[in-house]
């Protein structure tokens, strides 16, 4: 028996950190929310790409965030990380960019329920860039698996160099840290996304992110790096770049039921704000 594959899209016009269901079919329809097919126990993996649709507003920077909701997931909400955005101007923009790059894949392990309904919703964090627009494709499978929880927490970074500095603002805007299930006991992947949230030349930065709480050792990763360099002269251009998740597979131990705490710094020139998504994978 094969998976069945379902794709919802929409343009995220509504302020930064809200979320928006993605409810546009592939056709242009509305059909709404997805109604898992009988016989399903797991989606397997979320596929989903990011672009700006339309002219870009200049020297922002922003994260993609993904939502799945509803009485189809048993484990309730799962938040994913998706992409993000940095378009930069510098002089009078008398050129053009072009930026292309491959979907977020992510196998997943989430319970569903057959016959239960699931509403996949969109919102972007950090500057606003334009009108976001966001495809994602959910699999299905008859498969039955340890259910997994995914969480994200993002963060405008203002604090100096070498400063670690919690990331706990959620998708929505507030503040809430993340407490896992009282049978999780391992993450299993870190996934991070890292722009500049205005006009930068000339530096450079590698960021690091720390895991740390009750009942766990604590960790480091390195997250990624952003670079800006300006050439000599006077450049008159924009660029736009997609931002691909940094996805880092990893086997850390925790005790389940406890607090997660996530923190980032960063090495190297003050780039201004900075700002960083990180979404955990929990089993």
């Amino acid at each position: 028996m094969g998976n069945d594959y379902v794709v919802r899209h929409g343009i995220l016009t509504a302020a930064t950190a809200t979320y928006v269901a993605l409810s546009t079919g592939s056709d242009g329809s509305t059909p709404g929310s997805i109604k898992v097919p009988q016989g399903r126990h797991t989606i397997t993996r979320v596929k989903a790409t990011f672009a700006i649709d339309g002219v870009p507003i200049v020297d922002v920077g922003n994260v993609a965030i993904v939502k799945l909701a509803g009485k189809g997931l048993p484990t309730g909400d799962q938040e994913f990380v998706v992409g993000g955005v940095i378009s930069q101007e510098d002089g009078t923009s008398v050129g053009m960019s072009k930026s292309t790059r491959k979907p977020y894949v992510k196998h997943t392990s989430i319970s569903v329920t057959a016959g239960g309904e699931i509403t996949i919703y969109g919102s972007y964090s950090g500057t606003d860039a334009g009108s976001q627009a966001i495809s994602v494709e959910l699999e299905f499978s008859s498969a039955q698996r340890r259910p997994r929880n995914y969480y994200v927490r993002v963060d405008s970074m203002g604090q100096v160099t070498t400063t670690f500095a919690l990331v706990e603002t959620t998708a929505e805007g507030g503040t809430s840290t993340i407490v896992t299930e009282k049978n999780a006991r391992r993450i299993v992947s870190v996934d991070t996304v890292v722009v500049h949230n205005a006009a930068q030349v000339e530096t450079g930065e590698n960021y690091v992110v720390k895991l740390s709480g009750v009942g766990m050792t604590e960790q480091e990763l390195v997250a990624g790096s952003v670079q800006t360099g300006l050439g000599g002269g006077t450049i008159t251009d924009t660029e736009v770049l997609l931002v691909e998740p940094f996805v880092d597979n990893v086997d850390i131990a925790i005790t389940g039921g406890n607090q997660l705490n996530v923190s980032a710094a960063y090495l190297g020139t003050d780039p201004g704000t900075p700002f960083i998504a990180v979404g955990l994978e929990v089993e």
